[in-house]
């Protein structure tokens, strides 16, 4: 997804794709990375359809965070911040003057990795601790990195890197690549560059979207940590099939797909079976992923004239909004 300063899919990315229709400030939620142009540059090389701002027919209510907590990116400030939601309510966990994204919260809850860009415009991956102790650099590549997500059990983390991705020891060492990018314009499915989704339950794969900007298609894939078994998942209808995640229990991949015009999140079986539309909304919704249960999907929408996190069952049902506040909420990651 995704997603000019970008969110959880632009800051992803090493370019940006930028979706219409949002107000100006629009595609810092809504942009797709392409592997062409820094995350800083307001250059779009092609679009993914509008994103009507709509208030629903019948109001959302207002829920409270069933279980665990969420770390998401919001530009309340202006800028990108890392807050994190639990029970108790919000608390900004990264208050620095730098652009901030893609948060995900470690299997055991006590930690958050994030991309910023804090020493400079150059993007590298940072941990810090749920109270907001304890910042540590674990990148320093001249490209940028982005997206990381934890592995399962803790030990390794995996990110985008100019179109491929890596991983890495959960302390930065041993850095490994597992894709390696052909020219997108002309790219095999799955082929062109990679942005990473998150990593299978048993460790094993990682799922990931492949853009390629000049033919307009995102593809939603998976891949062994050795780069052998590239699958593809969803291609079709042709288009903008992006931001993946995993289910908990390994049967079900949630992402994007741009199709009519219309910004929807679906769920599919890892086979590419079972492709279901749980949105249905004629809003932006966008990055989904699962509650550490599996009970629940937390995703971004403009449903109510401000991009807001909600929550709902894997079928659809039970739809709640859990942010509120004034300021653009997005790239959600929850954990326990």
């Amino acid at each position: 997804m995704l997603r000019t300063f970008l969110v959880m899919m632009a800051i992803l990315g090493m370019t940006v794709v930028a979706a219409c229709g949002e107000g100006e400030e629009a595609p810092d939620l809504t942009a797709v990375p392409s592997p062409t142009v820094s995350p800083t540059s307001p250059t779009a090389t092609g679009t993914i359809g509008p994103g009507p701002t709509l208030v629903p027919a019948s109001p959302v209510a207002t829920v409270e965070l069933p279980i665990g907590k969420v770390a998401f990116h919001t530009r309340r400030h202006g800028k990108g911040e890392i807050y994190l939601l639990t029970p108790e309510g919000e608390v900004n966990i990264t208050d620095n003057p730098a652009e901030d994204a893609n948060p995900h919260i470690s299997p055991d809850g006590s930690r958050i990795l994030f991309s910023s860009d804090l020493e400079g415009v150059v993007f590298h991956i940072y941990v810090v601790n749920v109270d907001g102790s304890g910042l540590t650099k674990l990148t320093d590549d001249a490209a940028g990195d982005f997206s990381p997500r934890w592995s399962p059990d803790g030990k390794r983390i995996a990110f985008s890197r100019t179109g491929a991705l890596y991983v890495m020891d959960s302390d930065g060492s041993n850095v490994q690549k597992v894709t390696e990018p052909e020219p997108e314009a002309t790219a095999a499915p799955c082929k062109a560059g990679s942005f990473l989704g998150g990593w299978s339950p048993d460790g094993e794969r990682l799922t990931f979207y492949a853009a390629s900007a000049t033919r307009s298609l995102g593809q939603v894939c998976t891949v062994k940590l050795d780069g052998s078994d590239l699958t593809v998942v969803v291609s079709d209808p042709p288009g903008w099939q992006v931001e993946p995640a995993w289910s908990p229990d390994g049967e079900w991949i949630a992402y994007r797909s741009i199709r009519d015009g219309n910004h929807e999140i679906y769920i599919v079986k890892p086979d590419g079976t079972s492709d279901t539309n749980l949105t249905n909304s004629p809003a932006t919704d966008l990055e989904p992923t699962w509650s550490p249960d599996g009970e629940w999907i937390v995703f971004g929408s403009n449903r109510t004239g401000d991009f807001d996190l909600y929550i709902m069952r894997p079928d659809g049902s039970d739809l709640g909004r859990i942010t509120t506040a004034v300021g653009k909420d997005s790239d959600p990651a929850w954990g326990p």
